[in-house]
C-alpha cells in the first residue's frame, strides 16, 4: 500500500488532472456521484483499488504502489 499527496483541495485543474489520470487507467468510481467533494472516494481498476480522499486542505491517493505510481507518472506528464 502506498499513499501519495496530489495537491491542495483547491486546486481544481490538478484534481481535473487526476481524474483524467484515473479514467486514462481504467478506474471506474464506486457510487453514483461523479463529482469529488469532500470525502473518501473509492475507484476501481482491473488490479486494484484507488483511495482518493480530499478534505478541506488536501486530496491524496492510496492504494497498491504500482497503481500510485502510474497515476503519479501521469500527473507528472501533464505539466
Amino acid at each position: 500500500m502506498k499513499r501519495a499527496d496530489i495537491c491542495a483541495s483547491d486546486d481544481h485543474d490538478t484534481i481535473d488532472q487526476l481524474l483524467a489520470a484515473l479514467q486514462t487507467l481504467g478506474g471506474q468510481l464506486d457510487g453514483e456521484d461523479h463529482a469529488l467533494g469532500v470525502g473518501l472516494h473509492r475507484f476501481r481498476f482491473p488490479d486494484g483499488e484507488l483511495s482518493v480522499f480530499i478534505d478541506a486542505w488536501s486530496v491524496d491517493v492510496a492504494g497498491p504502489a504500482e497503481l500510485v505510481d502510474r497515476v503519479l507518472a501521469i500527473l507528472a506528464g501533464a505539466d
